[in-house]
Order: C-alpha cells, then sequence, then structure tokens
C-alpha cells in the first residue's frame, strides 16, 4: 500500500478473435471515484517480443483482439470496487472474427490468419537434420513411430500477478511487481512504453511461485504505470485467480510425429521427427520452444542420425511461454515413449536399451557438443537399482509397472547472445557482516540461500552474518536472469567471484597484521590465521576495521561469471555448434499402479538420480526434483485447461483445475551422483528444471506398462484409462 494509492482493473475481451471498432469510456468516468483510464491507443505503438524478429505485441491492442481475456482497457479508481464497476461502464464495439483454435485448425487451408504476416499461421520454424537418416532406417532392424499429443497446463503458481507502480515528480517510473526475470521485463517494458532504461525502476521482491510464467511485461504492468502517469498517483493492480487461469501464461500444446530405429543388439541408429506446438495469439518465446524440442532428440542417448521440422503456431488461445521445464518436457516425453515401445517391440530390456546407447565421457553428440565431467550411465545404473529392477520383473505384479525417463541439460543455455551474464557486488560492513548484492531473484527455489552459502564458505562466516539485497535494477547489478536452471552457476558463480575478490583485499590487510606471506592467510569461523599456525590470528572483525580505519579501505568484492566463449550453433542450418559448456544428467523411475474398476492411477514410487555436479545445498536441490516429479504428475495425470467452441475457457479455479496435492504424491527418493563441473561455484552444476523432463516420460511410461496400453495423448485420465482397458478387453473377446 502506497500513500494516495489507486487501483486498477482491466477490462478483457469476451471474444477470441475480433476486430476493436471503438472503445466508449464516457459513462465509465461519470462513476464517483473514477480517475483514469488507458486502452491500447494510449502507448505508442512499438512492438515487443522474444526475439527482433518475433516482436508481435503491443502494450494493449489497439485493432484486433486474438484472444478471450486479452486486455483491451484499464481504470484507475479510488477503490477496487469502483474499479470493478467502471469496467461494466465502458462499451467496447466488436466485429468477431473467425477463429482457430488447435493445431489441425491452425494449419487447415485457408484457415483464418491470427497475424497477417504469418502465413499458415506459423511463428517460426527450425529444421535440423544431422548424419544420413533414411540411409540408417534401412539399415535397422526394427523401426517403430508414433504420434504423440499434450495439453495446455498452467504453470500453477498461487501468488497471482500484481504490479504497484508510481512515478516521480521527473517522470521516472517505480515499478514494483512479481516477476521472475526482472532484468527480461525491463527491457521489454521500456521498449514498448518508448523509454530509456534509465526512466524505469523495477523491484522484485520475494515471489510466490514463478515456474517461468512470471516473465515478461504483461497488460496489468502496462496499464499500472500508464495510469500512475496519468494521475501522477500510485496504481496497483492485482489479478484474480480468474484471470490467472483463463488469460496468462501457459504451456505450449503438442503434437509430435516421432520415429525411431535400432540394430538387434539395441543400438539405436536413426531418429526422424516433426513437432507443430500452439500457442496462442503472439510470438512470446514461442521460438525458443519448438527448437527446443528438436534439441532434445540429441541426448542423452548416442544418436548420431537425427533429423527434425518443427513449427510453432499461433493460435486464438491465451499466450503460451516458458513453463518449467520449457520445450524439454514434451519432448522427453515423446522421446522416451518411443524407446520405450520400441524396446517393446524388440524385446529389448527397457533399462538395459539405455544403459546400451546412454552417453559416455568423450562422446560427441551428433550436433557436435563434447560430453566431459558426466555420468549419466551412473546415474542410470543407481536408479535401476534404487526402484528395484530386476526384483520387480522377477515378480511382476498385475496392473503395476515401472517406467524410466531421462534427461542431459546444457547448462544455462550457454552464451548464444545478448547479455547472459551474471554480476554481484559483495560489500563487508565495519561489523564484519556482509551484503550481498546480485541481480537473481528469489522466486522460491533457493537462490538467495546458495548465494549466502557460497558467500560464507570463502570468506569463512556463518549464514547470520550475511544479508542478501533484494533485486533492484537501480543498485543491483545487471542478471540475465532465473530460466535454463542457471541461477547457482550464474549468479552464484559470480557471488563467488565477488567474495573471492573480497577475500584477497582483507588478506592483503591480515597478511601485514599477521606478518605472514598472503598465501597463508586462511578464513574460518570468523576468525583470519596463519594457516601453518592457526592459533596465531585475529577475529575478521579486527581485520575489516584495519582496513577501513587504519588504512582507510573500504572493502567492496567484485565478481562476474559468463559461460566459456565456445563455437555458437547454427541455428539456421546444420545446428552444428559445441554450445554448452557443460552437461548435467538426470535419470528417474516410477513405479506405478491402475485400477481397473476406477482407472485411477497411483504411484507408488518415484526414485530420482541426479548428475548435478557439487551440490551447495542438497536439501534443496532434493525439493526441486521432488518438485518436479510432482508437478508432471499433474500434466501426465489430471491437469487440462479446456476452452468451448468458442474459446472460452472453461477451467478457470482450482476446482475444475485438478492439479496434485501433498496427498497425491508418491513416496521418494533422491540420489545424488557426485561429478564436480571446472565451470561451477565448488564444482555445481544446475539443477531446477531437470526432472520436470523426466518426471513425465517415466510416469507416462510406468502408467503404459501398468495397463499394457499405449497412451499417446495428454493427460491419462481415469476416463481414458478406463476406455483402455474396455477397448482392450473386447479386442481380447
Amino acid at each position: 500500500i502506497a500513500p494516495g494509492m489507486l487501483h486498477g482493473k482491466v477490462l478483457r475481451s469476451p471474444h477470441a478473435h475480433a476486430k476493436i471498432l471503438s472503445i466508449d469510456t464516457s459513462r465509465a468516468a461519470k462513476l464517483p471515484g473514477v480517475r483514469a483510464f488507458c486502452t491500447g491507443k494510449d502507448f505508442p505503438g512499438i512492438k515487443f517480443g522474444f526475439l527482433p524478429s518475433t516482436r508481435d505485441q503491443l502494450p494493449m491492442p489497439v485493432d484486433k483482439v486474438r484472444y478471450f481475456g486479452e486486455g483491451v482497457a484499464a481504470v484507475a479508481a479510488e477503490d477496487e470496487d469502483t474499479a470493478e464497476e467502471a469496467l461494466d461502464l465502458i462499451k467496447v464495439e466488436y466485429e468477431p472474427l473467425p477463429a482457430v483454435f488447435s493445431i489441425e485448425e491452425a494449419l487447415a487451408e485457408g484457415a483464418p490468419l491470427v497475424h497477417d504476416h504469418a502465413k499458415g499461421n506459423v511463428t517460426a520454424s527450425n529444421r535440423y537434420h544431422y548424419g544420413d537418416v533414411d540411409k540408417a532406417f534401412k539399415e535397422s532392424d526394427y523401426v517403430v513411430e508414433n504420434t504423440f499429443r499434450s495439453q495446455r497446463v498452467i504453470p500453477g503458481f498461487i501468488e497471482p500477478h500484481a504490479i504497484l507502480a508510481s512515478v516521480d515528480a521527473e517522470g521516472k517510473v517505480l515499478f514494483q511487481a512479481s516477476k521472475q526475470s526482472p532484468y527480461i521485463t525491463w527491457r521489454h517494458f521500456c521498449r514498448a512504453m518508448g523509454l530509456p532504461l534509465s526512466k524505469v525502476r523495477m523491484i522484485s521482491y520475494y515471489i510466490g511461485g514463478g515456474f517461468s510464467g512470471k516473465q515478461d511485461p504483461y497488460d496489468l504492468d502496462f496499464a499500472a504505470v500508464k495510469l500512475a502517469q496519468k494521475t501522477g498517483r500510485p496504481v496497483k493492480i492485482v489479478l484474480s485467480q480468474q484471470e490467472v487461469l483463463a488469460a496468462q501464461r501457459m504451456r505450449h500444446s503438442k503434437r509430435i510425429w516421432i520415429k525411431m530405429g535400432a540394430k538387434k543388439d539395441g543400438t539405436l541408429t536413426a531418429c526422424d521427427c516433426r513437432a507443430h506446438s500452439e500457442g496462442g495469439g503472439y510470438a512470446a518465446v514461442g521460438a525458443l520452444n519448438i527448437d527446443i524440442v528438436g534439441r532434445c532428440l540429441t541426448m542423452p542417448y548416442r544418436l548420431q542420425n537425427i533429423r527434425y521440422e518443427g513449427h510453432r503456431l499461433y493460435t486464438n488461445k491465451p499466450i503460451c511461454g516458458a513453463v518449467r521445464g520449457q520445450a524439454q518436457v514434451i519432448g522427453r516425453y515423446a522421446a522416451e515413449s518411443i524407446m520405450s515401445q520400441l524396446a517393446d517391440e524388440a524385446g529389448f530390456d527397457q533399462l538395459d536399451f539405455r544403459l546400451k546407447n546412454a552417453y559416455r565421457n568423450g562422446d560427441v553428440t551428433c550436433n557436435g557438443s563434447h560430453i566431459y565431467d558426466f555420468n549419466f550411465l551412473g546415474a542410470l545404473e543407481k536408479v535401476g537399482k534404487e526402484i528395484g529392477w530386476e526384483q520387480f520383473k522377477k515378480a511382476k505384479q498385475p496392473w503395476r509397472g515401472i517406467g524410466f525417463g531421462a534427461m542431459m541439460h546444457a547448462e544455462g543455455s550457454s552464451r548464444f547472445s545478448g547479455y547472459t551474464s551474471s554480476a554481484a557486488v559483495v560489500k563487508v560492513t565495519e561489523d564484519a557482516t556482509i551484503t550481498i548484492v546480485h541481480g537473481g531473484t528469489e522466486i522460491g527455489q533457493g537462490i538467495d540461500t546458495v548465494c549466502a552459502q557460497i558467500a560464507g564458505e570463502v570468506l569463512g562466516i556463518p549464514m547470520e552474518d550475511i544479508t542478501v539485497a533484494v533485486e533492484d535494477t537501480e543498485y543491483t547489478l545487471l542478471e540475465a536472469g532465473m530460466y535454463a536452471s542457471r541461477g547457482t552457476v550464474y549468479a552464484g558463480g559470480a557471488v563467488h567471484a565477488a567474495a573471492e575478490d573480497a577475500r584477497r583485499q582483507l588478506a592483503v590487510v591480515a597478511a601485514g597484521m599477521l606478518k605472514v606471506p598472503v598465501e597463508q592467510v586462511e578464513f574460518k569461523n570468523r576468525r583470519v590465521f596463519d594457516n601453518k599456525n592457526p592459533g596465531k590470528g585475529f577475529s575478521l572483525q579486527d581485520v575489516v576495521r584495519k582496513a577501513y580505519y587504519d588504512i582507510g579501505q573500504p572493502v567492496y568484492g567484485r565478481g562476474s561469471w559468463s559461460a566459456p566463449r565456445i563455437d555458437f550453433p547454427d541455428f539456421e542450418g546444420t545446428g552444428l555448434g559445441t554450445h554448452p559448456f557443460a552437461y548435467a544428467a538426470i535419470a528417474q523411475a516410477v513405479e506405478a499402479e491402475i485400477d481397473p474398476e476406477t482407472g485411477k492411477t497411483t504411484l507408488v514410487q518415484s526414485v530420482t538420480v541426479d548428475e548435478h555436479g557439487q551440490p551447495v545445498n542438497t536439501m534443496m536441490l532434493d525439493g526441486q526434483l521432488e518438485g518436479g516429479t510432482i508437478c508432471e504428475m499433474g500434466q501426465t495425470l489430471s491437469e487440462e485447461m479446456l476452452w468451448d467452441k468458442k474459446g472460452i475457457p472453461l477451467t478457470t479455479n482450482f476446482l475444475e483445475y485438478k492439479m496434485p496435492t501433498v496427498m497425491d504424491a508418491p513416496p521418494q527418493k533422491v540420489f545424488h551422483m557426485l561429478c564436480p563441473s571446472p565451470h561451477g561455484p565448488f564444482g555445481a552444476k544446475g539443477g531446477g528444471e531437470h526432472s520436470t523432463a523426466t518426471s513425465l516420460a517415466a510416469i507416462v511410461n510406468a502408467v503404459c506398462a501398468a495397463s499394457g496400453n499405449r497412451f499417446n495423448e495428454l493427460p491419462v485420465s481415469p476416463l481414458k484409462m478406463l476406455d483402455a482397458i474396455k477397448k482392450k478387453a473386447k479386442g481380447k473377446k
């Protein structure tokens, strides 16, 4: 709450596709307590987007709406009730247009175009071809193919989108919002508003869950700032959960055709894949999303012959973005499902088939990436042992099955282009406590805790002596964002470098006090001492005060971290390039049980084995891996966004949208294979998203094994299960 604060509300389109003929706010303006309005015409008309080639969105539409719930106008009033009432008095005249809602409708000949510039409703396309796919299939002993479909799901955070905006006397905007990667939002927002970066200050406090659903600037952000500019007063807008579920970022739905071959000895030979991704009314990160599907095919198994074609499509549904795990989740679901089908049809053991084809250290992927400091094979062996695979096969129970899923993750997306580095400052205060200033955002994943641990380890102080500043574009350092499981490696790496810099400065001071070489100075337990004579030392506070008071030297450590500059991949042609600087691996096995009377699936147990280097905080990494399993349990078994024939959402609350709860979670075991990376702080690799890419695949494969049916469309609901059981029973008769 800010002094003089107004409350804002956004008027949303009741149509999935329509021309905006006029917007009349005159009746609403007469309502007591109403202070200002804004529409698309109040903005400078500058489009924003993830890539220069896909900038297609305005802060608010001017001439056309492209999905139900798109914001067309906003109002600021003295209280929320008045703002809500004013929305009802705004008259918008629309001309409804034909709409497309599915992949098939978007691709149909003569289909309505969501954007006039996008022929065939294609947002972006990717094509990769490695090796000789056709020859490899001809030489294969077994070849299988199938088509897999996934549904739209939401990120699932509980805290809705919210913003408090104000403008000072010099026109500088203060933007306080729940943003997962504030520097991404900051840049896109300033571009679309026609403002220099120096005229917008963004603060992102602790966030009530993000799961990649809070990356971009949204209509409420633009509206709150514009209304604050018009009124000269702070404006706060908080969305309802209904608005979040109906019209905010979701995971793309996909249709993936995939074909895979193998030799009699179980060696994989080739993979051919065509993918279509349905992403809603604007591009957002769609170009990256469809690219990732293809890159998932190159790992974690040895495959030198791969052909991929992918297209991201516009439809008249809400915009899709980068929900946790991005397109890895569905890409690996399709790949692991076809592998399981191939193993079943060829008579291969599911685990042995994967072990035979797993990447090892020293391997080079088909797109030219080198594998090192990597133990995927060990993770697979461990997961098989801990799930009890051999015992399960010997004493298999009816309606029970075990499924496997695996993933390699390219650490931090490497340095593709633009600013992808991290920076930090460690300020040592006079009382020997420290303040860490870095640009990473605490979204519940624990980045602030990890950064504090790293700095504390370097300087020999406990966590209670460390403060981590909130993310503020005015004072914290530039940071590319919290995505791609990059936080510990990038932000943590920058903090590690900054803490080492502060340590070097203090070590010089301490060496003079101890009369020893700098190399002999040790920091531990708030003490600085001679490592060859530990009893000879001073308190850290004494050393800090010596620096400040006697020498006049404030201690500020500075550090940054960037991925090694290595070859860029050829996105436009072959896809070749040694872009990842490191890989992390994960393997998962899930045991499922089916109730043939109700069709309900129960997850009996889950085992996850990761190879994420040296964990900095094992408990938090465990939480990330366990959380990923529960997250994808929902997409596999129950979650699905639904619309009617006019594109109006039907699942706009948590009663209709079926997310799993803690009561549904299976018993989970998590193990870590220690394989330190030379690049991350103390040998760490990223680990936030990986289990989402393995969980869905493992759960689906377990369900298929338990039921004896191959499910190609998500979610595998009880109704779908019962239908499959009945069809199979009829077939047997």
